[in-house]
């Protein structure tokens, strides 16, 4: 009879297992190799950083697919400028390797702070923090990877980007936007 409760026991427990919060169910962590380790997942963050504040070309091609994909409507509001178009929210930012290359190809070095990274099974999660004046710009990345074919730099490509920032205080930092109601009568509150 014990073992009966000790087995329904360990059955509803299997059962009622929740299923993994990102990547697919195909994915769940695994120690058969097939999911990234957490020096994997310090690589990635540490080749997207690079990317970012020092960028070329060569790491671009070895870090990145080919199929490469970013969507950020933060990056997007800088491209517009804090205006509408040409660019739509909500669409594809960047939507090959080549098309980023050429985007951050052309842009100056973007230093930043990685705060915290996190990993799933496939996919990667970035804190960070820019020095920019006169204000400093907080953000996160989720970086989805694929396992990288035989022979490559890298154990894990990256294949999507989703990022989300603080444009406004980048485009302030820009000089683009020049906030003139500061004072704290004029402000919205939204505490509850």
């Amino acid at each position: 009879m014990r073992s009966f409760i000790a087995v329904a026991a360990l059955a509803a427990f299997a059962y009622a297992a929740p299923e993994p919060i990102f990547g697919s169910s195909k994915n769940v962590a695994r120690d058969d190799g097939s999911c990234m380790t957490s020096a994997d997942a310090d690589q990635v963050a540490t080749n997207f950083q690079n990317l970012i504040a020092s960028y070329s070309d060569a790491l671009a091609n070895a870090s990145l697919t080919v199929g490469f994909q970013d969507y950020s409507d933060s990056v997007t509001s800088l491209i517009d400028a804090g205006c509408t178009g040409p660019q739509a929210l909500g669409s594809v930012t960047f939507s090959s390797r080549a098309n980023f290359e050429q985007g951050q190809g052309s842009q100056p070095a973007i230093p930043f702070e990685r705060l915290n990274v996190w990993n799933g099974c496939d996919a990667v999660f970035l804190r960070w923090r820019t020095a920019l004046t006169p204000e400093f710009v907080t953000g996160i990345i989720v970086l989805e990877t694929t396992k990288a074919p035989a022979g490559s730099q890298y154990n894990w490509l990256i294949n999507t980007v989703y990022s989300e920032f603080n444009s406004g205080n980048w485009l302030v930092d820009l000089g683009t936007f020049v906030p003139t109601n500061c004072a704290a009568n004029t402000r919205r509150s939204l505490r509850a």
